[in-house]
């Protein structure tokens, strides 16, 4: 439901996730659509299992998230039109295994996180379903997956926050690939306007951003990373070094890349060559009009003046220009939107409602 949370933020999800399933059972009670919150209880929602007890639940929601609940779990029941029993899991030793097995086949996946091989928050399981495991690849697993999810057994759901009106769903690596085409960049034609630099997309009729940029107040290269924005896409942050990712991936030469830790070097001295590459590459994105010699000049200042900024600029700026030289800007847009939209080639079926 959400990334990168910690806190009170990390336990509302927790508790919204765990009201989903709670609100699930109790639609499969009750044999009708809900109306109202009041509806779940202890009573209605012995078939879900979650690591959040229902009081804490509904103590702990606004209004936002009833209305989200409800609307959601009506949906999930006409889309799925299940037949038989279910048990509706938020976490625990069962949501645990379906993980376990995919970690076996981690390594050389190009995923780092569970999230981007299953987003599910809670899973939707045939009460007599029982998980097979010990695969022998990440392909044959992910298949054994997308069939169970065909036949109704096992289906993971991500679900985003519906504050009003109804919720709507969409079933991703069903077998039909994500189209993100590229539409441009954002930098300001003044330097210092900001740190950030935008791949602009297009998907399915809707206008999304990929931000390339420093997510801390230090000059850390590990900070250097990507966040996807834009109602067409799941969202979270990405990796710089996925990031860097998806341009070898899409053909480009590591010699070609500036390599977030290759820059460390540059950080707190920045020399005339560096200083000047950025200064050319810049007036060649932002179409400013001033002479490479002033925009060396500027970067100098800026550079001194705030080492994060120089930082981050100079990887955005150079990343742009990279795949732009090497046209390869289309693959790239589209690698990053599917690895944020938890859509890569290794990553499993699931249906997302917002």
């Amino acid at each position: 439901m959400a990334e990168g949370q910690s806190g009170a933020g990390a336990e509302v999800t927790a508790l919204a996730e765990s009201l989903q399933a709670y609100a699930c059972a109790t639609r499969q009670f009750l044999k009708r659509p809900l109306t109202d919150v009041s509806e779940i209880t202890e009573t209605t929602t012995k078939d879900a299992i979650c690591d959040r007890k229902l009081k804490d639940a509904l103590k702990g929601l606004s209004a936002n998230w009833y209305h989200s609940v409800i609307t959601t779990a009506n949906e999930i029941f006409k889309d799925v039109k299940p037949s038989g029993k279910y048990i509706f899991y938020r976490g625990g030793d069962f949501v645990n295994s379906i993980y376990d097995e995919w970690r076996v086949h981690k390594n050389g996946s190009g995923i780092t996180g569970d999230d981007k091989w299953n987003p599910a928050d809670i899973w939707m399981v045939k009460s007599n379903f029982k998980l097979k495991t010990d695969w022998p690849t990440l392909r044959d697993y992910n298949r054994y997956l997308y069939d169970e999810f065909a036949n109704k057994n096992l289906i993971g759901i991500s679900l985003k926050l519906v504050p009003k009106g109804d919720a709507h769903s969409k079933i991703f690596n069903d077998g039909k690939p994500l189209v993100a085409q590229w539409r441009g960049y954002k930098l300001g034609e003044n330097m210092f306007d900001s740190k950030d630099i935008y791949l602009q997309f297009i998907s399915e009729s809707k206008e999304g951003e990929i931000q390339l940029r420093n997510f801390s107040s230090q000059a850390t290269t590990s900070s250097w990373q990507g966040e996807i924005k834009g109602k067409s896409a799941a969202g979270g942050k990405i990796g710089g070094g996925i990031v860097m990712n998806a341009a070898l991936e899409s053909g480009i030469s590591r010699s070609k890349l500036m390599i977030p830790n290759s820059f460390q070097q540059y950080i707190n001295r920045p020399n005339d060559q560096i200083l000047k590459k950025f200064a050319t590459m810049f007036k060649e994105l932002s179409g400013s009009r001033k002479s490479i010699a002033e925009l060396q000049k500027e970067a100098m200042m800026y550079a001194k003046k705030d080492p994060t900024w120089w930082m981050s600029k100079f990887l955005g700026v150079h990343y742009v220009y990279t795949i732009l030289n090497e046209k390869k800007e289309n693959d790239v847009v589209k690698w990053l939107f599917e690895y944020g939209s938890s859509a890569t080639k290794n990553s499993s079926i699931f249906i997302k409602y917002s």
